[in-house]
């Protein structure tokens, strides 16, 4: 079974959806703070091997962009 956790980032919260086997079985917003982490990190450890996958374009990202 192979379980995705796909975390939207944001400033002040994230989107976080789960997948299992490729379906969205679960989708929930965290905050960006100790009780969204821990929320985060409890249901990671509910999994076996979990894949982690962020997603963050904003502004503060294109800094680091290096195109070459």
């Amino acid at each position: 079974m192979r379980t995705v956790f796909g975390i939207d980032v944001s400033k002040a919260s994230s989107e976080v959806a789960i997948l299992v086997n490729g379906e969205r079985v679960h989708g929930y917003t965290m905050s960006n703070d100790i009780i969204g982490f821990s929320r985060l990190q409890k249901d990671l450890k509910t999994v076996r091997n979990p894949e982690i996958i962020f997603e963050a374009t904003g502004v503060s990202t294109l800094a680091d962009f290096r195109p070459f």
